[in-house]
């Protein structure tokens, strides 16, 4: 129910060696001696081949992995706001269960980043996904035996978040391992595109589904869903463990170090600064859509669906239009590109009726899928190799942990008025955003590929 769903595509990040306080042995690190069974290869320093993305085997079995997740994360997207408002017919209960979903980003996603720096990124991520399968599937087996199903969904919210925030550290430090910095624009635009096809397959099979056989049974979709990407992990040749030569130090140096580093750049400063406040910004927009088109506009769940799917569509489609930039000036489509996915916010809030809700959802889409892409490119090009983790992990503390703030205030808000009332005031935030960080010379003139 987060609505940054790009908790999942938010390029993710880590790197090796340990992971407790004066000698690292984190469970998560194996000993050199040690065999491996995800790891093909001997644990040793591997050269990046920049082969054509086409021709990178990794990169294609880490894709192909992703889209089966994102049909999965589509699922969720969808269905779990829909059952939890049947469950309590409560908007501040969606933001609830929003805010749980991400805290504990607040209070561990540094942590994750420190230990992706140091550690096997690839089993982080297969750790992360098996136990995500794990408690995504107590959901619907608790429908079926007629459990607690909400107090279910409180309770593996928080264990859920945190091993978002391990697979999230360990992926954005590999996806440059894997692909190269050269082709780092290009292969995140190509994740966005597949990742976004979920969104146009998942939310519209959530809705139907969510009718003939209720939002809890339709949940067990996304379960599979993490446990074929656990499993395709293994197809990655590549080790995936970051550099070894690094002096073992105590955590907390590792997390200051990255933040000072950030703090120092004011591009990186700017651009994390600017997202994350977006981020908190539309944290509730699910849940101001779910109430809009279920229960203001009194359109069934197969509504909510299309509206994501057509919504999935621009993603893809501003992904695509976007693959082939890799250099220029970030800035004026960051920032312009926000602008006008604040505008469009506003416009949902404001047409009330799904044919208009649609093309206006879908052009939202295009400008979501451009900013975002571009903040992920401009973050990870500004980062160095070693603090790949540390740098997304402290951007992601920002735009995921704080977003409980966003949740309950937008819950509250949908409660006091309605789901386009909500939209509505988030939209014109965010447009607001885009003028006020406009002066800021390092962010207006960001550029994608730094001297």
């Amino acid at each position: 129910m987060c609505l940054d769903r790009r908790a999942a595509p938010e390029t993710r990040a880590s790197q090796a060696d340990g992971g407790r306080y004066d000698r690292p042995m984190d469970p998560l690190k194996e000993h050199p001696l040690e065999k491996d069974p995800l790891e093909k290869h001997p644990i040793e320093e591997h050269p990046i081949e920049e082969h054509p993305l086409g021709r990178n085997h990794d990169f294609r079995a880490l894709l192909s992995t992703q889209g089966v997740s994102s049909i999965g994360d589509a699922v969720s997207f969808t269905a779990l706001p829909l059952l939890v408002f049947a469950l309590t017919g409560s908007g501040a209960a969606m933001g609830v269960v929003g805010a749980l979903q991400t805290l504990p980003d607040l209070f561990f996603g540094m942590i994750a980043g420190a230990l992706a720096d140091r550690s096997n990124r690839k089993k982080m991520m297969f750790v992360a996904d098996s136990g995500r399968a794990v408690l995504t599937a107590l959901i619907p087996i608790s429908v079926w035996l007629g459990g607690p199903t909400l107090a279910v969904i409180l309770v593996v919210a928080a264990p859920m978040s945190i091993l978002r925030s391990l697979f999230l550290a360990g992926y954005t430090a590999a996806v440059p391992a894997i692909v190269g910095r050269s082709q780092l624009a290009r292969a995140n635009a190509l994740f966005e595109a597949v990742y976004s096809t979920g969104y146009i397959i998942g939310p519209g099979v959530a809705g139907i589904l969510s009718t003939a056989i209720g939002p809890g049974p339709t949940l067990g979709i996304d379960a599979v869903s993490f446990l074929l990407s656990a499993f395709g992990l293994v197809l990655v040749r590549r080790p995936l463990i970051a550099p070894t030569d690094r002096p073992t130090r105590h955590i907390l140096v590792d997390i200051r170090e990255g933040i000072e580093f950030i703090v120092a750049r004011p591009t990186l400063r700017s651009a994390i600064a600017f997202w994350g406040i977006v981020s908190v910004t539309t944290a509730a927009l699910v849940p101001a859509l779910t109430v809009d088109v279920i229960r203001d506009l009194g359109l069934q769940a197969w509504a909510l669906g299309l509206l994501l799917t057509v919504y999935g569509g621009g993603t893809v489609t501003g992904a695509l239009l976007i693959s082939r930039r890799r250099r220029g000036s970030a800035g004026p489509l960051l920032l312009g590109g926000n602008l006008a996915r604040g505008l469009l916010l506003v416009a949902i809030g404001v047409v009330g009726r799904l044919e208009l809700l649609l093309p206006l959802g879908f052009v939202a889409g295009i400008a979501d899928s451009a900013v975002l892409i571009t903040y992920l490119t401009l973050r990870t090009a500004h980062s160095p190799d070693e603090l790949l983790g540390r740098i997304g992990s402290t951007a992601r503390t920002i735009s995921l942990g704080l977003q409980p703030v966003g949740m309950l205030a937008g819950g509250l808000l949908i409660d006091a008025t309605n789901g386009a009332t909500t939209i509505v005031a988030m939209g014109a935030v965010v447009a607001g955003l885009s003028i006020a960080f406009a002066p800021i010379r390092a962010l207006r003139h960001a550029q994608l590929n730094p001297p």
